[in-house]
């Protein structure tokens, strides 16, 4: 990579005008309404609601509590004092703060670094409800923490089910950094009297309705897990119980096992709806005897609930421990919030993405801008491409047993068709990413009640954060993992976070839920370029996950998701460049994710046959829209399902050019239709939610658009504090800032060791 001016403020030049402060476009173009549904009736999903407090409340701004300044000497490793400030912070009350749009969460406070450097050893973790670790800025002017020593680690932690005795120290890390038993899985309490069969009906992707045996067993305001089975018909079907060997080493690849394919999906259930009995079961005859699908392969796959291990808790309560970590819990909404907007500045960005920030030329037709800045752990894991080589705290802990120990119940369902039940439909907060078919594996929906509760608005901000690393080996692999690992948690931030030279960014994993990672840049990694597991720039792993206005560069998988992602999750008005291999959903079967206004050197929605160990199909159910890519893409839907691409720029190859599958329902609008459609599709449904008019484009845009980023204070003047500053300045003394740039090729050539 060319050296840089990291302190460069002419970034605005290369922007277009109508572009330096706005993300949405005026006056106000609707979602699409003429995509008609698949022809099992599948839908575009709507995909507002991703992100932090669902997208349409602005990042809060949490008052600072402890401020702590670089150390004077370089040599020192902070770990300890910067987790010590952390920790006492969260043992502060939750205290109201009130947001810009109105709305009140419960906050502790902010742990300030101020401009400089910091040596850290080990890993930082925040593991407290309202607490945020903040820098003064991302540049070389203001807060770089470095990620130091030679082994593998995860960097900075936001999570909430880390192991009591978890330290992020070196020692700890080096001695049980691989065992999975320091992040346990989260735990469900199931009560069987709130749990309902889905009705034995085809449901659709897309849909909030979701037909249920019996409605008496849910209330309103409730949060809710709906699970979606998996039988061997369905596996047979997509052909990923016979996936062709791998050529060069056939013994990797691994058929689907469906047990290992229940999806659970959390939800706030919004209304009920009763029904009338005799229609549900004509409903469910209908279905019996023709399916929304034609394959009708028996299983034997019969035998509960899929991956749960229940333990008998007393006559009416079981126990369900999540064994994938597949399954966040949501904490119970007082209700759905509509936001009002006001405006603010975009921040500074760096010089290499400059050229991409709407650089590139509009769609042919449009009058919209062009493009902006924008494992499950089973016991297969151990040869997975994504997690086998994943040697982080988080992702490297070696594989799961997945033969599980079925405990005899106590108690009783009962039949079917008991009297007692009354059928109807629960309307749901989000649209299901998944249908949900009896033929292929049915569901149910549970209350869902967690053992643990999880932290909530917990955040990392305005910080660079670089990585160690050997100054002789360009494909070092001793040193920090991901920058910033997201888990069990909800309702939480990174924000203008810039990384350099670790092996993968920031991941938002399978305990997340509502995540928001904005204006962020993941630089320069350091790792084996090519092997699998390695340069993971932004990948999302839970539920309601959001990405947006973001770079990266010299990724493997820029954009991406992981194995059996549950979704919805979206990326949009992002940047990826020299990658040597493909964004999209990535391993095996998310759901419901949307790629919006995504440039990036590979795109691809595909059946991944025998790649990994074998991935099979990546997902089904995601939307391209208006995206690019430099090289062919593929683009395929699975049997019984559709992938659906819109307004794409680039050369779209054959659909089984490599793997078999149907072409994906294309979707390239007459060039004097671009126009009519809106420049994207996350804005236009958010912008819908929240009143669907020019006022409520102009809204959002003040409190979530580039006009609504956080503002932070300016550090020292702007200007970069040296170790000789600092030692003056701690002594009583204040010369004259310099302005000093600092960026050395190599960290270890550079920096002294850490003291000890």
């Amino acid at each position: 990579m060319a050296s840089e001016d990291l302190n460069d403020d002419s970034w605005e030049s290369g922007i277009p005008q109508d572009r330096r402060k706005f993300q949405q476009t005026y006056p106000y173009i609707p979602p699409p309404n003429n995509f008609p549904p698949d022809k099992w009736g599948n839908s575009i999903p709507d995909f507002s609601q991703v992100g932090y407090r669902s997208g349409n409340v602005p990042l809060p701004t949490v008052p600072v509590k402890v401020t702590l300044r670089p150390s004077a000497d370089p040599t020192v490793d902070d770990r300890l004092r910067i987790q010590t400030a952390i920790d006492y912070v969260g043992r502060q009350p939750l205290t109201p703060l009130r947001l810009r749009d109105g709305s009140t969460i419960m906050a502790r406070g902010a742990v300030l670094l101020q401009a400089g450097f910091y040596r850290v050893a080990g890993s930082l973790i925040l593991k407290d409800s309202g607490v945020v670790l903040r820098g003064e800025g991302n540049r070389a002017n203001g807060t770089i923490v470095i990620a130091t020593g030679d082994f593998r680690h995860d960097f900075i932690f936001l999570h909430g089910l880390l192991d009591p005795s978890f330290q992020g120290t070196p020692q700890y890390l080096t001695q049980y950094g691989n065992s999975k038993e320091i992040t346990p899985q989260n735990a469900l309490v199931v009560r069987k009297e709130q749990m309902s069969p889905v009705a034995d009906e085809y449901v659709p992707a897309g849909t909030r309705r979701v037909p249920v045996k019996d409605i008496q067993r849910f209330r309103v305001g409730q949060s809710v897990v709906v699970e979606r089975d998996a039988k061997d018909s369905w596996v047979d079907r997509l052909g990923t119980s016979h996936i062709p060997k791998r050529p060069a080493d056939p013994s990797r690849t691994m058929n689907w096992d469906p047990r290992q394919f229940t999806l659970r999906y959390m939800r706030t259930v919004t209304g009920i709806e009763g029904r009338d009995r005799e229609a549900a079961k004509e409903a469910a005859r209908f279905a019996k005897q023709h399916g929304a699908q034609i394959f009708m392969a028996k299983s034997n796959q019969q035998k509960g609930v899929p991956r749960l291990k229940r333990k008998g808790l007393g006559p009416r309560r079981k126990r369900a421990e999540l064994e994938d970590g597949n399954a966040d819990v949501e904490r119970r909404l007082a209700g759905l919030q509509e936001s009002a907007i006001d405006p603010e500045r975009l921040e500074r960005i760096d010089r290499e993405q400059r050229e991409y920030l709407g650089g590139s030329p509009p769609l042919p037709g449009s009058t919209a801008p062009g493009f902006s800045r924008v494992a499950d752990q089973n016991r297969f894991s151990a040869i997975f491409d994504d997690v086998k080589n994943q040697t982080s705290t988080e992702s490297a802990r070696g594989g799961e047993d997945d033969e599980e120990e079925e405990e005899e119940e106590d108690d009783e369902q009962p039949a079917e068709d008991d009297p007692r039940w009354v059928p109807g439909y629960l309307i749901i907060d989000i649209p299901l990413t998944m249908n949900l078919d009896p033929i292929y594996g049915g569901g149910s929906v549970y209350n869902l009640e967690r053992e643990t509760p999880i932290p909530q608005d917990i955040g990392v901000e305005n910080m660079a954060l670089w990585s160690e690393h050997s100054p002789t080996n360009p494909e070092d692999e001793r040193h920090a993992w991901f920058a910033v690992m997201i888990d069990h948690c909800e309702h939480c931030w990174a924000t203008d976070i810039r990384t350099r030279y670790f092996a993968s960014g920031i991941k938002a994993a399978s305990g997340s839920k509502h995540v928001t990672i904005q204006d962020c840049s993941i630089m320069e990694p350091v790792s084996l370029r090519s092997e699998g597991g390695r340069r993971y720039m932004y990948m999302l792993q839970g539920q309601m996950g959001l990405v947006k206005r973001c770079f990266a560069s010299d990724s493997r998988h820029d954009f991406m998701t992981g194995a059996k992602t549950s979704g919805p999750n979206v990326f949009v008005d992002s940047v990826g460049i020299r990658a040597n291999n493909d964004a999209g959903p990535h391993d095996r079967w998310a759901t419901g994710s949307l790629y919006d206004n995504i440039r990036s050197h590979s795109l691809n929605v595909r059946n991944r046959g025998w790649m990994g160990s074998g991935q099979g199909w990546a997902g089904v159910f995601h939307v391209i829209f208006r995206c690019a890519s430099n090289t062919t893409a593929t683009f395929q839907s699975p049997p019984g399902g559709t992938n659906w691409v819109i307004g794409f720029r680039g050369h779209i190859g054959e659909a089984d050019i490599q793997f078999p599958g149907d072409k994906a329902t294309i979707l390239m609008p007459d060039v004097a239709d671009l126009a009519k459609i809106p420049r994207s599709l996350y804005w236009a449904q958010l912008v819908a939610r929240a009143g669907g008019n020019d006022a409520a484009a102009q809204r959002l845009e003040g409190l979530v658009g580039i006009a609504g980023k956080n503002k932070y204070p300016a550090p020292l003047a702007r200007q970069f504090a040296t170790a000789g500053v600092v030692q003056a300045n701690e002594a009583g003394q204040w010369p004259n800032w310099t302005n000093e740039k600092h960026r050395p090729s190599t960290l270890r050539s550079k920096l002294p060791p850490v003291g000890t």
